[in-house]
Parts: C-alpha cells; sequence; structure tokens
C-alpha cells in the first residue's frame, strides 16, 4: 500500500512569478505568507534573505508567518526565502521571491515663491508689506523612484528660537522638528512659513529654514547630508521710519 503523501503550500505575497519588489535603501518593510494546507498551530517559519548582505535584521530569529525586514543593504537585487514545518511536523517546499534595494534619491529643497525677502511688520504685528504677505513658500522634491509621504525640517527665527509653521516658538527648544505630511501622492511637498516679523533695526534679519529628512512611501527614512544644499533663509527688511 502506498504512502499518503501530504503536500504544503505557502502563498508569499508578490510571489516570485510577479514582478519584483523595489524598495527604497533603509525601508522597513512587512512580508507576510500564507499556509494554504497544512496545521497551521505551532507551525515554525523560516526566512532567508540571500545575500545576507541585503539587510541588518536577524533572519534566525524569525519564526513566524509575518516579519518586518529593513533593507539596509547595498543597492542590487536580492532573494527572500520563506519555508515552514506545520504544527504536523511536516516540511513544505521553499517559496521565493526577488526584492531590489534600491539607491535612495537626492532631495532637492527650493524655495517656490521668486523671492524670500519681505517686509517688516509694523507695531503689534500689522503686515508691513503692500500688498499684504505673511507666507513664505518652499517646496522639497525626490528625484527618487518613490513618492514622499512626509518632510521634516527646521525653523528659526531671527531670535535664534525655533518656531512652528505658524511663527510661535515652540516649547521643547531641544527637539525642534517639525514634520509636514504630503497632501498629494507625488514626490514633492509644499510647506507655507509664517514670516512675520517686526524688525526694528538698520540691517536685515533672517528667518533660517532648514530641511533634516523626508519619508517616502515604501518608510524609507532620507537624512540630508550635512554640508550640502539644505538651508534657506527668510530675509526681513528693516521697517522704515519717518518723522517730521
Amino acid at each position: 500500500m502506498r504512502k499518503p503523501l501530504l503536500i504544503l503550500c505557502l502563498f508569499l505575497s508578490a510571489w516570485s512569478g510577479r514582478s519584483q519588489d523595489k524598495i527604497t535603501q533603509g525601508a522597513d518593510k512587512s512580508h507576510s505568507v500564507r499556509l494554504i494546507t497544512g496545521k497551521a498551530q505551532n507551525a515554525v517559519y523560516s526566512w532567508l534573505v540571500s545575500p545576507a548582505t541585503g539587510t541588518s535584521t536577524n533572519m534566525e530569529l524569525v519564526t513566524d508567518s509575518t516579519t518586518n525586514i529593513v533593507w539596509d543593504g547595498p543597492p542590487g537585487i536580492y532573494t527572500l526565502t520563506v519555508n515552514v514545518i506545520d504544527g504536523n511536523g511536516c516540511m513544505s517546499e521553499q517559496i521565493n521571491k526577488k526584492v531590489e534595494i534600491l539607491t535612495p534619491g537626492e532631495l532637492i529643497f527650493e524655495a517656490v515663491m521668486p523671492s524670500t525677502t519681505v517686509c517688516s511688520d509694523l507695531a503689534g504685528g500689522v503686515e508691513g508689506s503692500a500688498p499684504p504677505h505673511s507666507e513664505s513658500l518652499f517646496r522639497v522634491v525626490y528625484a527618487g523612484e518613490k513618492n514622499l509621504i512626509s518632510a521634516t525640517f527646521t525653523l528659526k527665527n531671527p531670535e535664534g528660537k525655533f518656531v512652528g509653521l505658524n511663527g510661535a516658538a515652540l516649547p521643547d527648544q531641544a527637539h525642534p522638528e517639525v514634520t509636514v505630511e504630503n497632501k498629494n501622492e507625488d514626490k514633492s511637498i509644499e510647506i507655507a512659513v509664517s514670516d512675520g516679523w517686526e524688525n526694528t533695526g538698520e540691517s536685515n534679519v533672517q528667518f533660517t529654514v532648514t530641511l533634516i529628512s523626508a519619508r517616502t512611501t515604501d518608510n524609507a527614512v532620507i537624512i540630508t547630508e550635512p554640508g550640502t544644499d539644505v538651508v534657506r533663509n527668510i530675509t526681513v527688511l528693516p521697517k522704515p521710519v519717518i518723522e517730521f
């Protein structure tokens, strides 16, 4: 009498017959498999990234059907392999898919308005520009493959205090980062920064807007490099004074 054959089937999301996953370097992505046949209770899963340099995640510790993998290895194509020993002690075939780690794109930080030089407010916060002007606009553009979901900045007023987008001083000056969400599904984020300031001196003063990082739709954080072109200024002209 022939021994019955027990077949275990696993299904890996984005299985190898489909196009490979493309993930920005540094992204943290959730992966999961589904046990189609076999005993799910006490099933133990084995995950492998090959070459192993594709991730800093310790794959030997992963035994569940779902796992988060940090794809922080060198750009290139890797193989993600999974198999399971089910609750009956029976082993499945291995399944795999390709994952391509993409080189992060450049962050481009630009002023949207033709000029970020503004007039001083009058006493009491009265608008001193003609026509009125209360905000300066900036745009972050990602030159990579994925879209942006947010960007993080610091904003410093002419007194050297960190402020929010509305110009109010932040209560926690030690953690002054301000994050702006992307309202659209694209590669650019616009921010409007309050530039209201009464400049009673004789020289120009400045707000400083610094781009810190941006997050892509595949959850990669693109951090700006020190010394790169990520600082923009809003110049506030002195308030004109007249007398009889």
